[in-house]
């Protein structure tokens, strides 16, 4: 079973880093590549984050249709991953799953990067000295594909959560399915919390120091992310980790612009999987928690993990 991931450019800029031979008209396409047996390319459209949320969603979904037909026809995908804001246009990738002209799979890789996330909220309130019990936990895009998986997983370990979104009406189903104590709230009211999971499609940084109390931790999984450089740089007390990126043994040999070497977004690792598994399933929409808990056991089973917390790549050391 051969995989793609599909993404687009944060920013301009990046374009630059990107091998002129991996530029195919408005596609970014890799050489194949081999992990560990099972061969996949990376693909992106030349849109940046701001580009891709400005632009009439029809046009950015027929270049992604685009390259999903591109991949399956001319490069033989089986599985294709929706990577950043790709997911968000294409309604968790639901949309792209109905379209008859793609016959492949559509995986939206947030199933390991929901597990991963949880996985370093554990991680970080070890590493701080925080108890879970006694801590408040803001989610920010709560009721997104990610973040409606991270709240149910989390909340009810939490003393208070305080779960953010734009629109009050999408809360509706999210707490139906939740327990423990919590709020809602359209404002983007973080200055109370000690842990925060930003996983929002907005396309610029969120958080200014004013939303941020001393000390807080923040596991920025937006991309791009939630939180600048700028911010932390100014805040030295804060403590921001890359959220949604896991250890990539060196034998798989991806490496992917942007990213340091031996990490890699957890989303691309479950397309990866899911091909070594040979699992011919879509995985759009709404997060099933039971497959979200199979992509662990298989992280466990190829060796993807999240051994160390890294801030903007930087391994974090007290």
């Amino acid at each position: 079973m051969k995989f793609a991931t599909l993404g687009h450019l944060d920013i301009e800029s990046r374009l630059q880093q990107i091998p002129k031979e991996w530029i195919h008209h408005h596609l970014i396409v890799s050489p194949e590549i081999n992990c560990n047996g099972t061969k996949g390319y990376v693909l992106a459209l030349q849109l940046t984050a701001q580009q891709m949320m400005s632009i009439p969603v029809d046009e950015v979904r027929k270049q992604i249709l685009d390259a999903a037909v591109f991949a399956q026809t001319t490069l033989g995908v089986d599985v294709l991953q929706l990577g950043a804001l790709t997911t968000s246009v294409t309604s968790g990738g639901s949309w792209l799953a109905e379209q008859k002209q793609y016959t492949g799979f559509v995986n939206h890789g947030d199933s390991y990067t929901a597990a991963a996330t949880c996985q370093a909220v554990g991680k970080a309130l070890h590493l701080f000295k925080k108890e879970v019990s006694q801590s408040t936990l803001a989610i920010v895009g709560a009721y997104g594909v990610i973040g409606e998986a991270v709240s149910k997983l989390l909340v009810p370990q939490f003393s208070h959560s305080i779960l953010i979104g734009r629109r009050k009406e999408k809360f509706k189903t999210l707490v139906q399915h939740l327990k423990g104590n919590f709020e809602t709230t359209t404002e983007l009211q973080t200055k109370d919390a000690d842990i925060i999971v930003t996983a929002t499609s907005h396309p610029t940084a969120l958080l200014t120091s004013q939303h941020l109390r001393k000390q807080a931790i923040v596991v920025d999984v937006s991309q791009p992310p939630n939180l600048s450089f700028d911010v932390v740089k100014q805040r030295p007390d804060l403590h921001r980790i890359d959220g949604g990126i896991v250890d990539f043994p060196a034998e798989h040999g991806l490496v992917i612009p942007g990213v340091p070497p031996g990490k890699n977004f957890a989303c691309i690792v479950e397309v990866i999987m899911q091909a070594m598994e040979n699992e011919r399933n879509h995985h759009v929409g709404s997060i099933d928690l039971k497959h979200l808990l199979k992509t662990e056991q298989w992280a466990q089973k190829y060796g993807f993990t999240l051994n160390e917390l890294t801030n903007f790549g930087t391994p974090i050391k007290l």
